[in-house]
């Protein structure tokens, strides 16, 4: 018995060692923690087509694993470079035209200090506290800059560390399994809901930013405002944006259309991104994306706040991914409990079965 106690203790060591020397590795580790994320999302939006080519059409593994690759670099690292091409230069020349700015504000001041409803909420701006805050805006640029070197730092190593999780698929995930202190059922179920979440999360933010861009560009188009495809991309991208998400770009863009002069316009404008810019968010939500997973949307939006915190761009996946694993784990708690009564009376029939048996043969 005290052998077993001390075999336990030592198990206990080693796990509780490994865990933390895997913690220090991250921290150490952490600007490529994107990188990572990014790789296990990758792997489990690729793993089926990876195996399909491998296993069933029997290509060459090392082929397959290329022309994936090739695939995420067309589909995904070539639209996200144009677009950070065509957002970044755009986005510098506007916060450092000053005078463009202040006339501009001009107009949404002289539409506040006209209008007897908003004169209650006493809305004073100076051109001062304006070129304040453009000034703090701007000193964000550097990091921005530095935010595309590491998104693309990241892209490269998350598409490195997918090559070696793509080649040794069946093992990984077999030893994987092994480390989860969980029955069979909960296993599949836990690995089941996880690539869910993270294919929903992957699929659904493109899709929304992409749908909502789109459809506010046109509308943008429509109603006259210049640079429309510039503000078009700014707003699809504003979709990532937690609680306030397309209204964050287009509020400001019809009512500095109203203050401008053209207030049927921006009238206009304002109902139309509320009705399809808006629209097409709860349209996508629950239709496409809930048949992928069925998140609350509270998981959504409080989970995008934790995971841009924790994990940066990455966390637009696993932060509703991680929100979502309390109640992951409360489920795989009632899977055991039932696996357990059952194995109770699985065993207590047995016995029953047994003395029944015994009583007869005397």
């Amino acid at each position: 018995m005290l052998k077993l106690f001390e075999k336990i203790n030592v198990q206990k060591a080693i796990l509780f060692l490994a865990l933390l020397l895997v913690l220090i590795i991250l921290v150490e580790l952490k600007y490529f923690l994107s990188g990572l994320l990014g790789s296990i999302t990758l792997y489990v939006l690729t793993r089926k087509f990876y195996l399909k080519l491998v296993e069933e059409k029997k290509r060459n593994k090392n082929l397959s694993i290329i022309l994936i690759i090739f695939l995420i670099i067309i589909t995904f690292a070539i639209p996200l470079w144009i677009i950070l091409e065509i957002l970044i230069p755009k986005i510098n020349e506007f916060l450092s035209d000053r005078e463009a700015i202040l006339d501009k504000f001009n107009s949404i001041r002289v539409l506040i200090e006209n209008n007897e409803f908003l004169k209650r909420f006493d809305l004073t701006f100076s051109d001062d506290k304006v070129l304040q805050l453009v000034n703090k805006v701007i000193s964000y640029i550097p990091s921005t800059v530095q935010w595309v070197g590491q998104t693309f730092a990241n892209i490269f190593t998350a598409l490195f560390i997918l090559y070696f999780m793509l080649i040794n698929a069946r093992t990984m995930e077999a030893r994987f399994k092994e480390l989860l202190p969980i029955s069979k059922e909960s296993k599949k179920f836990f690995m089941r809901e996880n690539a869910a979440l993270i294919t929903s999360n992957a699929y659904g933010i493109p899709i929304l930013g992409f749908a909502q861009g789109v459809i506010a560009m046109i509308g943008y188009s429509i109603f006259g405002i210049q640079n429309a495809i510039f503000w078009g991309l700014l707003t699809g991208a504003a979709s990532i944006v937690p609680v306030l998400g397309t209204m964050f770009i287009y509020i400001p863009v019809c009512v500095y259309q109203i203050a401008s002069g053209d207030v049927s316009g921006g009238l206009f404008l304002t109902l139309y991104c509320l009705v399809l810019v808006g629209g097409i968010d709860n349209i996508l939500r629950f239709t496409l994306l809930k048949k992928m997973a069925d998140i609350h949307p509270l998981i959504t939006v409080f989970g995008v706040v934790l995971g841009l915190k924790i994990f940066g761009v990455m966390g637009l996946v696993f932060g509703p991914v991680m929100l979502s694993l309390p109640g992951i784990l409360f489920k795989i708690f009632k899977i055991e409990r039932s696996l357990s009564k059952k194995e109770k009376a699985e065993n207590a029939l047995e016995i029953s079965e047994s003395l029944q048996s015994t009583k007869i043969h005397d």
